[in-house]
């Protein structure tokens, strides 16, 4: 068995039979197989998937834990190939998805390798605004950010984190560092990222192996997930400390604050209170003219209007969510 597929769902009855299809409709002429595991869904999923494993010849397993961290353990537990291969329920991988993968493999000596989450061509308007938002450096961080999630990169490079929307790892690799930690609730393939990389193991990104994914529709929603991505970002700090640049990076509204209060208490006990908010004035202008700018960016190279005035309300919506989340994970013991 070369390839193990595994898909870890829960209440994905919208998407889950379009993902299944797409595993299964690959050019790759290897052998693999197809581990679906059940988060206990109550939207009507299970049923689903009941039926068309009539169709399609995956395995089914159920998930009591619920979230997918501990779902997709329970696939890697069962699967036997050489390689074990993610994709998220609410995702569509290309035709030649696992040929791609195996080829990489193949000419790179590597532990895991991933692509791109495009946007599906009949997402909502809203979708694809907040897809297209975020491929932006000013929502995603830039560089400072390791994720390739939603970068859309159009070059090959090594990288410290591909998302489980599509990863492929050597199996052998979770003998060496171990599965993915059940207590994350969202974050689980950043936290297993880190240990890959901590231990020396290599991920390559290419813009060949793709997927398509869904974004988020509901603004509630979305902001919630952001929220809780940062909360993971705190999380893998507690649980590995402060290692390297980029964990000091997802604490930029921690010392952003701190910033703020020691410059408000330098000008008020020197009695030039009015310089403090002269400057916070400036910063203010400055953060406007920044989204402001991107935003009519974003709009020229997608050639949408309404994009404009969109992102700039969304831009601010990110990075408040994202600075609630740290807070809250920082003063909160225990996070989820």
């Amino acid at each position: 068995m070369e390839f193990s597929v595994v898909i870890a769902v829960r209440n994905e009855i919208k998407h889950i039979e379009q993902c299944i299809q797409s595993v299964f409709n690959q050019d790759y002429t290897g052998s693999y197989e197809v581990i679906v595991v059940d988060g206990m869904s109550n939207d009507g999923t299970y049923e689903l998937l009941k039926k068309l494993q009539k169709k399609y010849d995956f395995q089914l397993l159920q998930n009591p834990v619920l979230n997918a961290a501990a779902g997709r353990n329970t696939g890697i537990k069962q699967a036997k190939g050489k390689y074990t291969a993610f994709i998220d329920a609410d995702a569509i991988a290309h035709k030649d998805w696992l040929s791609q993968i195996k080829k990489i493999f193949e000419e790179k000596d590597v532990t895991g390798v991933g692509g791109p989450d495009l946007l599906p061509k009949n997402s909502t308007s809203r979708s694809k605004m907040i897809g297209q938002v975020m491929t932006s450096p000013v929502a995603r961080g830039g560089k400072l950010n390791p994720s390739t999630q939603h970068s859309l990169m159009e070059e090959e490079k090594l990288v410290d984190h591909i998302p489980t929307c599509n990863l492929c790892l050597k199996k052998e690799v979770f003998d060496k560092v171990g599965m993915f930690d059940e207590k994350f609730v969202k974050g689980q393939d950043l936290e297993l990222n880190y240990r890959i990389r901590k231990s020396g193991y290599k991920l390559l990104y290419s813009p060949n192996i793709k997927v398509v994914h869904h974004r988020k529709h509901h603004m509630k929603d979305f902001t919630s997930q952001i929220y809780k991505w940062a909360k993971a970002k705190v999380a893998i700090i507690k649980k590995h400390g402060m290692n390297g640049l980029i964990s000091h990076v997802y604490l930029w509204p921690v010392y952003f604050i701190l910033f703020l209060i020691m410059a408000f208490l330098l000008f008020y006990f020197i009695d030039k209170i009015y310089i403090f908010f002269f400057f916070l004035l400036l910063g203010m202008i400055f953060y406007i003219s920044v989204i402001t700018l991107e935003s009519a960016q974003l709009a020229k190279n997608n050639k949408k209007l309404k994009l404009f005035p969109f992102a700039i309300c969304l831009f601010p919506i990110v990075h408040i969510s994202y600075a609630c989340g740290v807070i809250v994970a920082l003063l909160k013991r225990k996070i989820w």
